[in-house]
């Protein structure tokens, strides 16, 4: 009897089964030998023994339509029981969850143990069945010596075993329903490199910002030969890190003794991600080949929570194969998507993990990682800095140091672990970089949006960012009717309730920006007037001359007056240097965020009552010290994750370990090539075998997206403003009239003017 893995693909050929073991063994097994050797034996078994299940008949019977899905044509937990009983626990958890996802430790003993499924009777005849086609299991295997006695160490070693197993076993299953293997590319560091030095020799060189720039480069180049670790990249606004960090990333990976495979850019806004990624693809991908990929979608994949398993896969579960797999050599993502898939239990989220090993991670802004996740995350950054080869750049202005304190932040660096790339020039740069003044508000002042929209109309060009989605929209009504009705074309919001494409077309590009950008009008002297939240105040490259940021986060007010005189070309009336305005206010509506956001907004304003408000500007150690003080008001392990780890509680911790406590959803909104997007996938012809919607589908809409919070999205579904993008496939559509020319999606009330013809 020839024993099946897979039903049969477009060609009519079916995919044998221990062809299928084989492949994704030594897939496996290739993969951790690359990521830590250590893990080479567990992968390759965990691999081989993954289907152990379907050699039972009554699996058989069902990949050849000749009985229905039940608990009989379950597989998985055959090869887990197998592993469990010979204390493989890395394997039996993979094994266990390569469909469901990762179980709890008393949830996995439970499947395997208990009478549901029958093991103890059952196993050894598929191990006979098994040992017929690739010959005899061993007793023992080896696991990695660095997990002994170490709880983390352990979990996160299940956690990268488990990743191995399901990328081997969704590439091998993608193959042979595509017949064909996905094309990647190999990072060419030193290649890579010389075409970001190219670019760098063809700016101008010329003044003292450009000298400073380059100086930060060439530091960046020279730090790049030490052994990877930990590096801090504290760099002032405007001193160009974005490009310097990426030197410093090529440069080391380009070192052969590294072995340093790719490079993950993480960044905390959309916005900025759309900028860097743009950037990075000019200059290193420009033939768009996939060398340069973004990762920030926020699609929910339907996965199993149990064993059910269509005959096809790709016919149930499309976009569990369109999920990315990082094997890509420069990606660029979220915090969130980052922070979580180190976390998370399923297949989708946790097949990219193995692939962070031996890359170099740049965490730009690194002074909004969470605080209520910080021990946890700086445990595993150690977990992957000391067994899977990882380097570190923590990048920001704003640097908040994470301080090893017992009794805040037991996770944090010890004296020398980290180290500064600017070393020696960090407090120069940050006096030499100077560009602006700033202004706090007054003792229980406040400033209404009528008044602050007066303020913003007698200035040509001004800047103001808001705490929270409504201000924005409040103000830019209030602003479009304050300004000359000539003007009001000039006024323009920015904030997350845009999609991707959108916000890139309203800023500009920031080389050629087109007429009636935001890029073209300041650049071209024109009137700008731009309502903004949060998104554009870290790393977007514009420049006004005046900035209103209402008081939040001090990292916050700083990141904001990086966008006043940013390239330092004001000058007075007698053409002399001169500094930008940056206006704190309070709003007579002084909604915040909750949590963490508003106990920093409260530091800061006792903070700004304390100090002097232009060494906000120059005094770099200030933030250590304001990140110190809120570390300890805000707990940097709230859910006690780090406890659940030791449990080996996957479900659980994937559960809290969330970096936004509510919960969104993605939509595809109808925005410019978005429509035409949906309508090609939708129309596109059914082939059998082969799947309606892809990776590459994913990719092209994910700039046309907009992430909603639960109970926007329910709205949504109440007015029928949404629709599946295609049968049985988790992503949605918003309807026509529901997304604004000006402010996005809209869903409670309309601009006034909407109302007037």
């Amino acid at each position: 009897m020839e024993f099946l893995a897979h039903s049969a693909n477009s060609d009519g050929n079916t995919h044998l089964l221990w062809d299928h073991l084989q492949a994704v063994g030594n897939l496996a097994r290739g993969f951790a030998e690359k990521n830590s050797p250590g893990l080479s034996d567990a992968a390759y078994w965990a691999g081989l023994l993954h289907d152990l299940g379907k050699y039972r008949d009554e699996f058989q019977q069902y990949l050849r339509a000749e009985r229905d899905s039940s608990t009989e044509t379950h597989h998985a937990v055959y090869g887990a029981a197998l592993a469990y009983r010979q204390d493989w626990l890395g394997p039996a958890f993979a094994i266990a969850g390569h469909h469901a996802g990762l179980h709890d430790h008393n949830e996995l003993q439970t499947l395997v143990e208990g009478a549901t499924y029958r093991t103890a009777e059952r196993v050894p005849l598929l191990a006979e069945r098994f040992k017929d086609e690739l010959g005899k299991i061993p007793q023992k295997i080896a696991e990695p010596l660095f997990v002994e006695n170490k709880s983390h160490s352990a979990e996160f070693y299940i956690r990268m075993l488990f990743s191995t197993l399901v990328d081997a076993d969704f590439l091998d299953t993608e193959a042979h329903y595509k017949i064909a293997s996905r094309a990647t590319h190999k990072l060419q560091a030193a290649e890579l490199l010389r075409l970001l030095i190219t670019e760098k020799e063809s700016k101008s060189s010329d003044g003292k910002l450009n000298a400073i720039r380059n100086s930060i480069f060439q530091q960046c180049l020279d730090k790049a030969q030490e052994s990877p670790g930990f590096f801090s990249l504290t760099v002032p606004t405007g001193g160009g890190k974005t490009l310097a960090g990426m030197a410093f990333a090529l440069a080391h990976a380009a070192q052969p003794q590294h072995e340093l495979r790719r490079i993950i850019v993480v960044i905390p806004y959309l916005s900025i991600i759309e900028q860097n990624a743009a950037q990075y693809r000019r200059i290193l991908d420009p033939a768009n080949l996939g060398i340069v990929i973004e990762h920030h979608s926020a699609v929910n994949v339907p996965e199993d929570t149990g064993e059910t398993r269509s005959r096809a896969p790709f016919e149930k579960h499309p976009n569990e194969y369109a999920a990315e797999n990082w094997d890509a050599p420069i990606i660029v993502t979220t915090s969130v998507q980052f922070i979580e898939s180190l976390f998370a239990n399923r297949t989708s989220h946790c097949r990219k993990l193995h692939n962070i090993a031996h890359s170099v991670v740049i965490f730009d802004e690194v002074q909004t990682l969470p605080s209520h996740l910080l021990n946890p995350l700086l445990n595993v950054f150690r977990e992957l800095r000391d067994h899977y080869g990882v380097s570190f750049v923590f990048s920001t202005a704003t640097q908040p140091a994470f301080q090893y304190r017992p009794s805040s932040l037991s996770e944090g660096f010890r004296l020398g672990e980290i180290q500064e790339i600017t070393q020696g020039s960090t407090e120069a740069n940050f006096h030499s970089l100077r560009r602006v003044s700033i202004q706090p508000p007054k003792p229980d002042e406040t400033t209404g949006w009528n008044v602050l929209a007066e303020q913003m109309a007698l200035r040509d060009q001004a800047l103001c960012i808001v705490n929270i989605r409504s201000h924005a929209y409040d103000l830019w009504e209030k602003l479009r009717r304050t300004v000359p009705q000539k003007e009001r074309d000039a006024v323009f919001h920015l904030s997350s309730a845009m999609c991707a494409e959108h916000r890139f077309t309203v800023l500009g590009d920031d080389r050629e920006p087109e007429p009636d950008t935001i890029r073209y009008r300041l650049r071209n002297k024109q009137p700008c007037r731009l309502v903004s939240t949060q998104l554009i105040e870290a790393g977007v490259d514009v420049d006004f001359p005046i900035v209103w940021r209402a008081l939040g986060p001090l990292d916050s007010i700083v990141q904001a007056a990086g966008r006043c005189n940013r390239e330092n070309r004001l000058c007075d009336e007698a053409g002399k240097p001169a500094f930008g305005e940056v206006i704190v206010f309070r709003p007579e509506d002084n909604k915040l965020p909750p949590g963490e956001y508003r106990t920093a907004s409260d530091i800061t304003a006792t903070l700004l009552a304390q100090v002097e408000a232009d060494t906000l500007a120059t005094d770099h150690e200030l933030f250590g010290r304001y990140f110190d003080g809120l570390h300890q008001l805000v707990p940097t392990d709230q859910k006690n994750i780090q406890c659940e780890r030791e449990k080996l509680h996957f479900r659980k911790v994937a559960r809290l370990a969330k970096v936004i406590e509510n919960d969104t959803q993605a939509v595809i909104v109808p925005y410019g090539k978005g429509c035409s997007l949906v309508e090609e996938i939708r129309t596109r012809p059914v082939i059998k075998g082969q799947p309606r919607f892809s990776r590459d589908d994913l990719r092209r809409l994910q700039r046309y997206m907009v992430n909603l919070h639960s109970r926007d999205f329910q709205k949504l579904v109440m007015h029928k403003a949404i629709s599946p993008l295609l049968p049985n496939l988790e992503i949605n559509v918003l309807a026509e009239g529901w997304y604004h020319p000006n402010l996005g999606i809209v869903i409670d009330k309309r601009p006034t003017e909407d109302f007037f013809a």
